[in-house]
């Protein structure tokens, strides 16, 4: 065959790009979540993970511990090493293959994902207390993994984001829940902490959760239909050529996007736990269905992890809008809008608590009627941690305020009983207050609503008796239910003398007759 010199040169060319192209591909390449200061989970199985060209042979160590392997035919490649103990002594990683990377500072530590939407995102320098940081210096035994907002239409397993070491300097930016619920666990136990921050503003629960685990019986039908209607749309919005800012808002709340951009490039990373604080977008339309979401995405990630049941730790949210004169929130339509979600997703994450390894921490007291990010990121990180201190470092201390357990009637009046409650039951106050006001001093217990058949809500009378509450009402001859702090916005002040607050509860289980 006789080549033309342009037939030839236009060969050459292509010859070239295929050989440039195959450099690219050979090259070994691992995740963002590997990376310079990273912190290793002590104790667990430990896998790295990456791509290279089909067939390439890959050495990895870490320290004196070696494994090798060979890429799959898609060009896919992992090696699991044995668990490695605690060390706060710098390792380097090191992988090799057609080419070399090496990875520095690593420490063996607890590695814990901090995760969910505004009030989890919520920054060190915003939050009460953000100076904390400024005034005890560096700490190189934290870091923070933060991952970048990303969206993605199907799992990604590289990521983007990048470890730093906290400091004066760097924390200001990290998660201020995640900061302080770490802070705790290294004063408690002096161990190296990594925390994992995975967080996306004003994203419901749904967009966390993957495609797949969405599908699964009894299938979120209408959440599925909203990913199709949202891939269709990207495809007429791919031939614009525009991929701005404003896309991304537009999808923040597209179902799977977000397990896909932001969790998936995290998986199989050997981990501690999780703790999430998640809701605020589900308030309305998806008020009712959270029990069944927040449970689902747990199934989904710890099957997605494969390392068992480990640790679940979630918020009930902080208090929120509401009416100041109702006794308890209903659940509404009017004018188009829904109202009164607010309590039903609390029970929503309170019922989440009959899943293996799961603990709770009550906002309901921390916060701000008029804002949806109130800057008390403080006591809740310290709340988390003492589940996490109890739990999973084997504390003896009391983690939670008291517990819900059952009522009795006595004659005209209802008896509360309780579980965890410490020291004792007490009428208490929030830790914290907004600027320029005083907290509220009381003799008198709060937050509770009696009705009898007819489901006609009366505030209650309630008063301590020993490790109890009796509830009563003028207007109530035969009290048959009773609620606590059923509000957007709670003003209950029951909590237990180590200072933590009971969450909602009620006692009936009628279900609201409205739904959009």
């Amino acid at each position: 065959m006789v080549l033309t010199l342009g037939t030839f040169t236009r060969r050459v060319f292509l010859f070239t790009l295929a050989s440039l192209a195959s450099i690219v591909r050979a090259d070994v390449r691992l995740p963002a979540i590997f990376g310079d200061h990273m912190v290793m989970q002590q104790g667990a199985t430990l896998p790295v993970w990456g791509t290279a060209d089909p067939g390439e042979h890959v050495l990895v160590s870490i320290g004196e511990s070696c494994q090798e392997t060979t890429a799959d035919s898609n060009g896919n490649w992992r090696v699991t090493f044995r668990p490695v103990f605690q060390s706060s002594k710098p390792l380097r990683l090191i992988i090799n293959g057609n080419n070399r990377l090496q990875i520095d500072d690593v420490l063996v530590g607890d590695v814990w994902i901090c995760a969910g939407e505004g009030n989890m995102a919520f920054p060190l320098s915003d939050a009460v207390s953000g100076n904390v940081p400024s005034m005890e210096g560096t700490d190189r035994e934290l870091r923070f993994f933060q991952s970048d907002e990303r969206i993605s239409w199907r799992p990604d397993h590289q990521g983007s984001g990048h470890w730093v070491v906290c400091s004066a300097e760097t924390a200001p930016g990290f998660s201020g829940v995640g900061y302080f619920f770490a802070r705790d666990i290294r004063s408690s136990h002096h161990i190296p902490v990594g925390m994992i921050q995975c967080t996306c503003q004003e994203t419901p629960v749904a967009s966390w959760i993957s495609l797949s685990s969405l599908a699964q019986p009894p299938s979120f039908s209408t959440f599925i239909a909203a990913f199709v209607r949202g891939e269709d749309s990207l495809k007429k919005f791919k031939a614009k050529d525009d991929f701005s800012a404003e896309y991304f808002d537009r999808n923040k709340k597209i179902p799977s996007v977000l397990f896909n951009g932001m969790v998936s490039p995290l998986i199989p990373y050997s981990i501690t736990g999780v703790i999430w604080y998640q809701g605020e977008s589900d308030d309305g339309m998806n008020a009712l269905a959270y029990r069944r979401m927040l449970p689902r995405l747990i199934r989904d990630w710890r099957s997605h992890w494969a390392q068992g049941p480990f640790p679940f730790f979630f918020v009930s949210l902080a208090g929120f809008g509401g009416d100041e004169g109702s006794f308890i929130d209903e659940y509404s339509v009017s004018d188009g809008r829904i109202h009164g979600g607010l309590p039903w997703i609390r029970e929503g994450i309170d019922a989440t608590l009959a899943l293996p390894s799961t603990g709770m921490a009550a906002a309901t007291d921390l916060g701000v009627r008029s804002d949806r990010y109130p800057p008390d990121k403080l006591d809740v990180g310290r709340r988390l941690a003492k589940l996490a201190r109890r739990r999973v470092y084997g504390e003896e201390l009391v983690d939670t305020g008291p517990v819900f357990q059952r009522i009795k009637a006595e004659e005209n009046r209802m008896r509360i009983e309780f579980a965890s409650i410490g020291s004792g039951l007490a009428i208490g106050v929030s830790p914290w207050q907004p600027e320029n006001t005083l907290p509220e001093i009381t003799t008198m217990l709060k937050g509770f609503a009696i009705s009898g058949n007819d489901r006609k809500w009366f505030p209650a009378v309630a008063k301590i008796e020993g490790d109890s509450v009796l509830v009563s009402s003028d207007a109530v001859r035969y009290p048959t239910a009773v609620r606590y702090n059923w509000k957007c916005f709670p003003d209950g002040n029951l909590y237990n003398k180590e200072g933590l607050p009971a969450p909602p509860f009620r006692t009936d289980t009628d279900q609201p007759l409205t739904h959009p």
